[in-house]
């Protein structure tokens, strides 16, 4: 992140994704913690919010789980809660933020108060769903749902922010002794021992392979150059994941897209420019085979992120 420029003005709102993801999934995961109380049917990986004749069409009012400002949280049955449908609220409380800048796992990119930012306020922001309440961010809870298992975030640098973001929302909770964060070329690790479990980050930004995939690529002078078709070389290293989530943001700041013809190990460097949805759309059709023929949704849930055009990278100014 380049020194904040106090005479431009700044998009919050990337900026705030960083914990919004990891909290929607908090929520996904921990939403029957707190409506246990109601009855409701089973819900597939695939359709977690169908309809169901069976779910329950009153809400439930916790009177004993109180927010910060002594307002009562209105919850629903798990069918019924469209998470994704809301708007970001200002958050008066004191749980804002999740957690602080002096996280240990935190780079200087997305440190930004020590870039000399001049306010803190976009901290206080929180996703708010239009019919139901998230329940609030307990991170011994989120750690006991991953307990024995891998979360794997894959994509570009945001999904890295957004896995250093969960890390940080429960590293507190952790003993030291008992956490560790390790780098290799392409993956990203942190280790929560006491729960043999793990989250971790996968480079692939373009999800399909690309010319600036290795590690020496990544400094943003390299043109980028896509092979569509070319999943499996990445796709090897997310198998038996419990969870995948991938993003795709890069895609969106070329208009045209340098695709190879012929294949990186063979040095060939003839590529030809296509339109930019049209590439998307190719590198999603070999993301999607891959899923389906890799992915066993007994064992995995895949969510996908879709940014959106026109926003800026997390931590940019506008």
């Amino acid at each position: 992140m380049k020194p904040f420029d106090k005479t431009r003005k700044c998009n919050y709102f990337p900026m705030l994704t960083m914990v919004a993801f990891p909290t929607l999934l908090f929520g996904f995961f921990c939403y029957n913690q707190y409506v246990k109380t109601i009855p409701f049917p089973d819900f597939s990986h695939r359709q977690p919010f169908r309809e169901s004749s069976n779910s329950t069409n009153f809400k439930l009012q916790e009177t004993n789980k109180d927010d910060d400002d002594g307002n009562v949280r209105v919850v629903l049955p798990l069918e019924e809660c469209d998470i994704f449908t809301g708007e970001w609220v200002f958050d008066h409380g004191s749980s804002r933020p999740l957690y602080k800048e002096d996280c240990e796992f935190l780079n200087t990119m997305v440190t930004c108060l020590k870039n000399g930012r001049p306010d803190s306020l976009y901290q206080k922001w929180r996703w708010q769903p239009k019919a139901c309440s998230l329940p609030k961010f307990e991170a011994k809870i989120l750690l006991e749902k991953l307990r024995g298992k891998r979360l794997m975030f894959v994509g570009d640098s945001i999904n890295f922010n957004q896995m250093l973001s969960m890390a940080c929302m429960v590293q507190s909770v952790i003993p030291p002794e008992k956490r560790s964060l390790s780098y290799a070329n392409y993956t990203i690790v942190f280790k929560m021992e006491d729960y043999n479990a793990t989250m971790e980050f996968y480079w692939a930004p373009f999800l399909v392979e690309s010319n600036v995939d290795p590690p020496t690529m990544r400094d943003g002078t390299v043109e980028p150059i896509v092979k569509l078709e070319s999943i499996s070389k990445h796709g090897d290293n997310w198998k038996n994941v419990d969870y995948l989530i991938f993003n795709t943001y890069i895609w969106w700041r070329y208009p045209t897209v340098k695709v190879l013809r012929g294949s990186f190990e063979d040095g060939v460097t003839d590529y030809v420019d296509i339109d930019q949805n049209v590439a998307y759309e190719s590198a999603l059709k070999s993301w999607a085979e891959w899923v389906e023929e890799n992915v066993d949704p007994n064992q995995t849930s895949v969510f996908f992120i879709r940014a959106l055009p026109g926003i800026t990278p997390m931590g940019s100014c506008v």
